[in-house]
């Protein structure tokens, strides 16, 4: 099978993992201006397996995806970005051997430009307040979203490291 082939087979899984995992947290705690970014598990993998570029695409498909099947208002792409993030910036940093602090710092980088991406956007899209309203939820979360996604991934990472070696792409 042609390695292209293999890679949007793998992309088109994930991503699809991940707006499966989004809808399912969105129906949980159906708040507008908040969610959980456990979604970006299959992002993280996806990036870290098939690179930056597959990671932020499968990012993008996914959020845009995810919207169209539970809409919140129109979609902003700025939105987006966050997704795109978790797709593309441990697709940059983390190896799949790469040990838990490592994976540590790039997803606490990851989710400080995610929550920062959201922020801008409801500032831009909403209101100042709006935007430091949920800044002030999101961030004491930040911290344990970045241990419960640093463990998940660390461990995912353990358990797939003999199949990543049929997947895996040269980083820059």
């Amino acid at each position: 099978m042609r390695r292209e082939v293999k890679y949007l087979a793998l992309a088109a899984i994930l991503t699809a993992l991940s707006i499966g995992l989004d809808l399912v947290i969105k129906n949980l705690i159906p708040v507008v201006d908040f969610g959980l970014p456990y979604y970006a598990v299959p992002l993280i993998i996806g990036g870290v397996v098939l690179g930056p570029i597959y990671g932020g695409i499968m990012g993008f498909i996914s959020d845009y995806v995810g919207f169209m099947l539970a809409p919140r208002g129109s979609y902003v792409i700025l939105f987006g970005l966050s997704a795109i993030f978790w797709g593309m910036i441990p697709g940059l940093l983390i190896k799949y051997k790469s040990n838990i602090y490592v994976i540590t710092i790039a997803l606490l980088i990851t989710h400080i430009m995610a929550t920062l991406s959201n922020t801008i956007a409801l500032w831009l899209i909403a209101s100042e307040k709006t935007a430091l309203g949920s800044l002030a939820i999101r961030l004491p979360m930040l911290p344990l979203n970045v241990i419960i996604l640093t463990f998940v991934t660390y461990g995912l990472n353990k358990r797939l490291e003999p199949v990543y070696d049929g997947f895996m792409v040269k980083k820059f």
